[in-house]
């Protein structure tokens, strides 16, 4: 029996995944995994994560959080809290790099396969000096240990080259169900006002303060954001003073997304870095026009004019870039296609599962 264990990022819990909205569409990456395994473990960090276990087929196996200690402490404990799965486990795999210690410690222990996937590179990431040193330690330690070591852009892979001479880097992008995220029925006319969405984190590294303040002048626009975090009444507020048109909604299933998104005219993004970002690849799956910032993460998946606009970070060049889409129909048509057609060709989830587990059956 194959058998494959999942540890979550840390202190994650599929409580988490639920009121943030993303448990169904994890759950469909697993469903997928399943023809390659017979068995799949998920370690998590709720300790009533069991509760969750009739949304999952049967053999995704819920491993909760089994001692009432802190997490740091409990990361480190993981291994020993659930050795005979790990025994039988065939390969371990991480969600993040935060939390890939518990894993790393599994692999030693037990002689497993591990295969280290990570969304994006977190030393990347705008950190204070003394975390970013540990980060850097725990990337090292974890790359070099790793036998399938996953990142999901060529630019992170030849950051990691550079910067801890990681040779065998693996690259695998976030893929997307394009049966699920797919074009909608087409509109037969133009609607006023333009609909404009942001769907992700309410926080600094999104670049949302900036965004609504594009926004401020534009008549007929509405903007709609479906996220939670920090920012949501900072975000209220300046709207009011910009007088715009939002609605927040703080979350949704997974499931419900493709309509959303269909719903929308305009799919706006301009972050200020990003590693692949998924709520833009479900974007651009539904055929939508894209506003996205040129920053890392996003110009490797976006050809300014072709299958998306790019803009940069600041509110003068968003607002450039709303006009324009605003003004031309043709445009957003041509970029919502060839969003599509660029995802068909490189980000269907069920041709990057294939590509996952051919690096898996090289390294047995």
């Amino acid at each position: 029996m194959k058998t494959l264990t999942l540890f979550f990022t840390y202190g994650t819990s599929l409580e988490d995944w639920a009121k943030n909205g993303s448990i169904d569409r994890e759950i469909n990456v697993y469903k997928k995994f399943l023809n390659h395994f017979d068995k799949i473990y998920f370690i998590t960090y709720g300790k009533n994560d069991s509760e969750y276990a009739d949304k999952f087929p049967k053999d995704i196996v819920i491993l909760p959080k089994k001692i009432n200690i802190n997490n740091a402490l409990y990361s480190l404990l993981i291994p020993f809290a659930y050795k005979k799965e790990l025994k039988e486990s065939d390969w371990l795999k991480t969600n993040q790099m935060m939390g890939s210690w518990s894993a790393v410690l599994a692999k030693l222990f037990f002689r497993k396969k591990l295969a280290l996937r990570a969304g994006y590179t977190e030393s990347l990431c705008n950190r204070k000096y003394s975390m970013k040193i540990i980060i850097n330690i725990i990337e090292r330690i974890s790359y070099k240990l790793a036998d399938v070591p996953i990142i999901t852009t060529r630019e992170q892979a030849d950051y990691l080259k550079n910067e801890y001479g990681t040779e065998n880097i693996n690259v695998v992008p976030n893929g997307i169900d394009l049966d699920i995220f797919k074009k909608p029925t087409e509109k037969t006319c133009e609607e006023n006002p333009t609909k404009f969405l942001f769907v992700g984190r309410l926080n600094k590294e999104k670049n949302l303060l900036n965004m609504v303040r594009a926004f401020s002048g534009i008549a007929n626009v509405n903007l709609k954001i479906i996220g939670k975090g920090e920012l949501k009444d900072e975000i209220i507020k300046l709207s009011r003073e910009c007088g715009i048109r939002l609605e927040i909604v703080d979350s949704i299933p997974n499931s419900l997304l493709p309509q959303i998104y269909g719903e929308a005219d305009i799919y706006i993004q301009p972050s200020l870095y990003e590693g692949n970002p998924k709520t833009i690849l479900e974007a651009m799956a539904c055929g939508r026009p894209i506003i996205a910032s040129n920053v890392s993460g996003i110009n490797n998946l976006i050809t300014h004019k072709k299958n998306g606009y790019l803009c940069e970070i600041n509110s003068d060049s968003i607002k450039k870039a709303v006009l324009a889409m605003i003004s031309d129909g043709s445009l957003r048509r041509i970029l919502g296609s060839n969003a599509r057609k660029y995802m068909e060709d490189n980000y269907d989830l069920n041709r990057l599962v294939k590509k996952e587990m051919e690096l898996y059956e090289k390294n047995i």
